[in-house]
């Protein structure tokens, strides 16, 4: 693979995280099996390379070349500015804990029947192995009827561990304020009746 982050960061304490976004650098960490090495990019350099891949390979100072892969970005709550990359050095074998993006596609039935989509879950933690990888996974919410819920389980995959409860509801089609305003019109309506 040609994409190769070259670092020229040193190890560096949290305490000068603050000045060295302020300095456009993003701290990050690459979780190993020995020793986990800290370390600094530029916001720029990461946004080239890391977003447009799931594998990356990186030269730390010469001293490290590692092939690697992302296990989570930290946003800033209110900027959403990345504040902090987190990644795994990949082995043969091991396997790895990452967060996947959970996103909706197709329109559900119940949705045009007057009900409202709720996603419960944006992300799901997965267990997996260094040759399969996942950016995003899409939920396909077409058959979704008003009171219909998605579960965990529709997603299972034996390319990869769930580590979540399988029975866990991701998204659901509720009734809107409206469709219940409507539906106890209609029931007072018979009633009088």
């Amino acid at each position: 693979m040609n994409n190769i982050i070259n670092i020229q960061g040193e190890k560096i304490k949290k305490k000068y995280n603050r000045e060295l976004r302020n300095y456009g650098y993003v701290p990050c960490v690459i979780y190993r099996k020995k020793k986990n090495i800290t370390f600094y990019v530029l916001i720029s350099t990461l946004k080239k390379n890391l977003f447009k891949m799931n594998k990356i390979y990186l030269k730390i100072k010469n001293y490290y070349k590692m092939e690697a892969i992302l296990k989570e970005i930290q946003f800033h709550p209110i900027t959403e500015n990345v504040i902090h990359v987190d990644f795994y050095e990949l082995k043969k074998k091991n396997k790895y804990t990452i967060s996947i993006p959970l996103i909706s596609e197709g329109h559900s039935i119940g949705v045009s029947k007057g009900g409202e989509y709720k996603l419960f879950l944006k992300k799901i933690k997965l267990k997996i192995l260094k040759y399969f990888f996942l950016k995003k996974i899409f939920l396909n919410i077409s058959n979704l009827e008003i009171g219909n819920n998605f579960y965990l389980k529709k997603i299972y995959n034996p390319k990869y561990i769930l580590l979540h409860f399988k029975k866990e509801v991701i998204a659901s089609v509720l009734p809107s304020r409206n469709l219940l305003k409507e539906v106890k019109k209609k029931e007072k309506e018979k009633n009088i009746n």
